[in-house]
């Protein structure tokens, strides 16, 4: 219940054989975890990546999944259109409490952190909730 790898290793054993989604999307809000999708894409892929059983028979079925992502500002300007238009791809969504870095910005009424979050929870809402198509030609 409060195993967080085990409850992610389930949703992507859920996700994968259950729905058919063979790939789920690592995004992280935070410049300084640029670098964890990728690494996951290299621990995950590398070790659930293998179609045959150790005895060296195929598998019945789907092993793993094809895992990708950005910082969430630069995946939002490249893949996230087809997240939320094109195809159901699960999510990851990852954000902090507080930055590393933080940036208030003389004359900004929030700072560089707080714009950050407010993408980072508006982003989950969107694919969520949508628009109907007749919100769309308002």
């Amino acid at each position: 219940e409060k195993n967080i790898p085990v409850l992610l290793g389930l949703l992507s054993i859920w996700n994968v054989s259950f729905l058919g989604h063979p790939a789920r999307a690592i995004l992280p809000y935070s410049q300084a975890l640029e670098k964890f999708a990728p690494h996951i894409q290299q621990v995950s892929m590398e070790s659930n990546g293998k179609g045959v059983s150790i005895d060296g028979m195929p598998l019945p079925f789907e092993a793993g999944e094809i895992d990708f992502g950005e910082p969430g500002t630069n995946g939002q300007h490249s893949f996230y259109q087809l997240i939320h238009q094109g195809r159901v791809i699960p999510c990851d969504f990852i954000g902090s409490a507080k930055s590393q870095q933080p940036i208030h910005l003389k004359g900004e009424v929030v700072s560089n952190h707080d714009e950050l979050m407010s993408n980072f929870f508006a982003q989950p809402d969107a694919l969520a909730f949508g628009k109907t198509p007749e919100e769309l030609h308002e």
